[in-house]
Formats: structure tokens, sequence, C-alpha cells
């Protein structure tokens, strides 16, 4: 191969590898509700999510003798004690649902309403199918003082807010809008779920699995467990700048892709850069005759050796194009980078296309004369 077919292969390799695949992802739909399918009243009073233990047949027995003793003392009037014999018995068997109702009714004759919706709302998280399911969410919506129910209704118009802000890409305000709300309504599961979108799509991955672990941990049930789990193990680890990666490519070549976690990249850039510098820079020695005067004004013909650089034009110009398509391939790929952290995030709309693969090509091609013609190609 001559040293001229070895500059054209290099500068082929570096088209090559200046090439971006266009990104394209399935991301989550977002919660637009809060607390769907909840109980008003159930989302402001903090309840555990934990996975229950296995009954223990000797905390059976104790229990069944506490809950005897706990009704005897209500049929009684004595609502305390029954209160406190209740309580004991949802210590053994916490996964008793009745023995939440009964724990809910003595803390209501007690007149500890928020003590009495816990157990309620605790209750219905228990039997889900209930056949006194409204009548206890009656009692809990009549129990939830009004300031507490306008703190709700204040806490969906700000979910509402949130999720616009979502749409509309602005990542920090939703997740400022979400954190408001999983403070007002800590036992809502929604909150953290679009929290965790608005930082992952800001590449923020360490707290973004938080908000997606506590989200499992409000929501055992929930139908998109399995996917959930599935994408917290791709979540992107970084995003980049791309003013500030176009910025540094532009200074020094190569520099971008470092920025952008590639330096074998940026040093394969750099050098490629560099090459083609060295290519223009060649010198080419020709022996010339011509025609002098001497002092007596006799012409007489002598050779002599010119030293040209023949190649220096296109070889800058392959240099610069290089350069410059280094710096616009970096931009690029941390503008991808955010794209595809924005992904986690599914688009709304019919009709969307989906994205393809785009490659941004340079090519090197020999003319007459010596010389070399760059082209770009984006497809």
């Amino acid at each position: 191969m001559t040293r001229r077919r070895q500059h054209l292969f290099a500068l082929g390799v570096a088209g090559s590898l200046l090439a971006f695949p266009g990104a394209g992802a399935q991301g989550f739909q977002l919660k637009t509700s809060l607390a769907a399918g909840g109980v008003t009243g159930c989302s402001i009073v903090p309840t555990s999510a934990s996975p229950l233990p296995a009954p223990d047949p000797t905390a059976e027995v104790e229990a069944t003798q506490l809950i005897s003793d706990g009704q005897d003392a209500a049929l009684q009037g004595e609502h305390a004690a029954a209160r406190d014999a209740f309580a004991k018995a949802a210590v053994l068997v916490p996964s008793n649902a009745r023995l939440a109702y009964y724990l809910g009714r003595e803390h209501e004759a007690l007149q500890d309403n928020i003590a009495a919706v816990r157990e309620y709302c605790r209750y219905l998280q228990l039997a889900t199918s209930a056949s006194d399911g409204d009548e206890v969410r009656g009692r809990i919506v009549r129990l939830t003082p009004a300031s507490e129910l306008a703190r709700l209704e204040d806490a969906r118009a700000n979910f509402q807010s949130g999720v616009a802000l979502l749409r509309r890409q602005q990542y920090a305000a939703a997740d400022s809008v979400f954190g408001a709300v999983a403070t007002t309504v800590p036992n809502a599961p929604e909150p953290y779920f679009n929290r965790a979108l608005s930082r992952a799509a800001r590449g923020e991955r360490g707290i973004a699995m938080q908000d997606f672990e506590k989200y499992l941990e409000l929501s055992p049930r929930a139908a998109d467990q399995a996917t959930v789990r599935g994408a917290m193990s791709r979540l992107p680890d970084r995003v980049f700048s791309p003013g500030q990666a176009f910025g540094s490519g532009l200074l020094v070549p190569g520099l971008g892709q470092m920025n952008t976690g590639r330096p074998v990249l940026g040093v394969f850039t750099l050098g490629l850069v560099a090459g083609a510098a060295g290519f223009a820079w060649q010198q080419q020695e020709k022996l010339e005759t011509q025609v002098f005067t001497d002092p007596f004004g006799n012409s007489y013909t002598d050779t002599v050796t010119r030293v040209t650089r023949p190649r220096l034009v296109a070889g800058l110009a392959t240099a610069g194009v290089v350069w410059a398509l280094a710096a616009i391939e970096s931009s690029t790929y941390a503008r991808r980078s955010r794209s595809r952290a924005a992904a986690i995030i599914a688009r709304e709309g019919v009709g969307a296309v989906p994205a393809q693969r785009r490659t941004l090509g340079l090519a090197v091609t020999p003319l007459a004369g010596e010389r070399l013609g760059v082209g770009l190609s984006v497809r």
C-alpha cells in the first residue's frame, strides 16, 4: 500500500467512526392521576406496604385471646381497654383484616380520627373485596378532617401541574412539584413514579432508582412491577452537555469525544487530525533549470532545487473537516445521551414515526492531479 493510499484509508476509517445511530426507545406512560383507585383520605395517612410476615401458630393463639378480651371490653363500653387489646393482637397477627376493622372502630369511639382512618385504610388494603368496603370508605371520608381533604385536593392540583411540566420536558421543575406532592400524600405511589421518570430523564440514575423502589414498595400489587424492575437495570448512568462537548471539540481535536466518555475515539481523532496536518506539510523537491544573469549582463543556465508542498491545501482541508466533524459528532452524541435518558418517558400522540438509524459519513476520494476530494453524507 502506497503512502497516499494509507492516508486515504485512515481518513475513510475516521469517516466510519464518526457515525452515529439514531436513538429510539419505548418509555413509560406517565401516571396522570393521584392515588388512582385509592380511597380519599388514605393517601394522606402513611401505612406500611412491607410484606407481611408468615403467621405464627403460637402468636395466633395469643392473639385470639386478646381479640376475645377486646370484644368483651368493647361490649362493656371500655373502649380504651378494647383498643389496647386489639393493638397488641394486631402486632402479633398484622395480616388479620377484621382485627384492623375492630381497632379502627375503637379509635373512632375514642375520637382518635387519624388513627381510626389509618386502621380503616389498612383494613381495605388487607380485604380488597370486603362486603362492607363501601361502609368503611364512608367512615374514612367522614373522619378525615376537612383541612386534610382540602390539602389532598391541593395535592391533586399540584400533581396535575407536575404532569404538565413533565410533558413539556421541564424535568427539574417537575421533580420539585412531585417532591412536594409526595410530602403531602406520603402513601401515594404516583408522585414517586413520576419523579423517578423526571430524574431518569436528567440522567440522575441513583436517586431515580430510589424513587422507583419507593413506588414498588407503596404499590406491591402494581401490574407494572416487572416492567419497572426491568427498566431500572437499564437506566442511563450519565448524560452530557451538547454545548460543552461541541466547544471542547472545537478547542482541541478529539476533546469532545473524551468529554463524552469515549477517550479511545478522542485519541484516535486527535491522531487523525495530526496525521492529516503532517500529510499536508510533506515536502517535495524538484530540480528546475533556470536562466540567470551574471553581474556583467551575461546569461547562463543552472539547475536549482525547489521545495514545494503540493498536498498542503488538501491536507489542511481534510484536517479541518475531520476536526469540525468530530466536534459536531461529540455534540450529537451528547444530545443523543439526553434523548436516550428522556426516552424513559413515552411520547404521547398518534402516528409518531419511529427513530431511524442515521449515519454521518466522511468520504475522501482521489481526484486528478494528485488532489483529494472530501465529501460529507448523512443517511
